[in-house]
């Protein structure tokens, strides 16, 4: 594997993918000020964050909604890297309910290309991700 890198260079482009993760961030702190302040997350608001930091829109094929939706996840673990600790002391159906609270203020993930469903690239919600979780600690 190393020798089919190094014979034909890499995938991508190192300042590319650093360029797509920085921006992905900056979206995802702009989220985030929502989600702290309790404010639903509008796919206008989702828009405008990306075409900010992606310097054009999606029908200019500058980020496809599966980066905004990427966007939405991470800012959903920014809130939680500030919230989550103290939250994981409370009871797990509070936690629970927390989640649930933190997932109703983001839209859902509907858009979908053809290849993401055919691969089944769908994500795990938070509070079932941290239901199985839960389970695993027992």
């Amino acid at each position: 594997m190393v020798s089919l890198i190094t014979t034909q260079g890499t995938l991508f482009d190192l300042e590319t993918v650093l360029d797509y993760g920085q921006s992905i961030l900056n979206v995802a702190q702009e989220l985030t000020k929502s989600l702290i302040e309790q404010r639903t997350i509008s796919t206008r608001t989702i828009q405008a964050q990306m075409n900010r930091y992606f310097l054009g829109t999606a029908a200019e094929g500058a980020w496809q909604w599966k980066d905004a939706y990427e966007a939405i996840e991470v800012a959903q673990i920014l809130y939680l890297r500030q919230k989550g600790y103290k939250l994981l002391l409370e009871s797990p159906l509070t936690v629970l309910l927390e989640l649930e609270k933190l997932i109703a203020l983001c839209p859902t993930q509907t858009r979908r290309s053809e290849e993401s469903v055919q691969l089944q690239q769908f994500s795990t919600p938070l509070p079932l991700a941290y239901l199985v979780a839960k389970a695993g600690f027992r």
